[in-house]
């Protein structure tokens, strides 16, 4: 139980940028989040302040703008997205 009467919730490894979007599954592009906020999220594209929370966020936020110029991201809501899922135009 946690301190607010909760039951503690599982925590699980999450890749920041999406691996069903070219993310890597590498200690830069991870966290730990809680199971719940893990399986709502989906294949969306990272925004700024999760970037920050990566062990080296401008690794991260550099090999999200490379790829971002290579080819668009697979999800609609994802395309034409760059780092920190901000438009590239």
């Amino acid at each position: 139980m946690s301190n607010w009467g909760v039951p503690d919730e599982p925590i699980e490894t999450d890749e920041i940028w999406p691996v069903a979007e070219g993310g890597p599954r590498v200690s830069w592009n991870q966290r730990r989040i809680a199971r719940s906020e893990n399986r709502s999220k989906g294949a969306e594209m990272p925004d700024v302040f999760d970037v920050l929370v990566s062990p080296d966020p401008t690794k991260l936020a550099t090999k999200i703008d490379e790829r971002s110029l290579r080819r668009p991201f697979r999800n609609s809501r994802n395309k034409d997205k760059g780092f920190g899922g901000l438009p590239r135009r």
